[in-house]
């Protein structure tokens, strides 16, 4: 039987997460929030806010920080669209 060597994909420490105000949907920060609180984690998240006053990021309280797994970045590409995640 043969061995390979698994390379872990890098723990991410913190998300970066990327909306264009101007063209979101209604709801969509209420949706983010619901998201965000389905994956409960240690890791913040920063989101960059596209607006029409240029760009603005929040950082979201210790109530929202996430799990930052692979099911997480599924269902946020889901929400915002691949582009969102930086």
């Amino acid at each position: 039987m043969e061995v390979s060597v698994f390379e872990a994909a890098p723990v991410r420490r913190e998300v970066r997460l990327r909306i264009d105000a101007r063209e979101a949907p209604p709801g969509l920060i209420r949706d983010l929030a619901a998201l965000v609180r389905d994956f409960p984690g240690d890791a913040p998240v920063y989101v960059a806010l596209d607006t029409s006053l240029g760009e603005r990021t929040l950082a979201l309280g210790p109530g929202y920080r996430v799990k930052p797994d692979s099911d997480f970045f599924a269902e946020v590409r889901a929400l915002l669209g691949e582009a969102a995640i930086a």
